[in-house]
């Protein structure tokens, strides 16, 4: 995960823990940030795409072994 701009700490952290917790249900590594940041997006208070369109995944993509 990597992010475009600069982003708020505390909802950054929210997203990480939401986007670790999918990887260890077995979520692969494109589908968890994805399902972390519409689980974020369900917030009205943070459904801006400042909020969460900020990271992006690259790499491997398939669930953690």
């Amino acid at each position: 995960m990597s992010s475009l701009w600069k982003v708020d700490d505390t909802t950054t952290q929210e997203l990480m823990v939401a986007f670790y917790r999918n990887l260890g249900a077995g979520k692969g590594r494109s589908e968890a940030p994805r399902q972390a940041q519409l689980q974020l997006m369900n917030d009205p208070s943070k459904q801006i795409p400042y909020f969460w369109a900020a990271f992006v995944s690259s790499g491997e993509w398939r669930p953690l072994p």
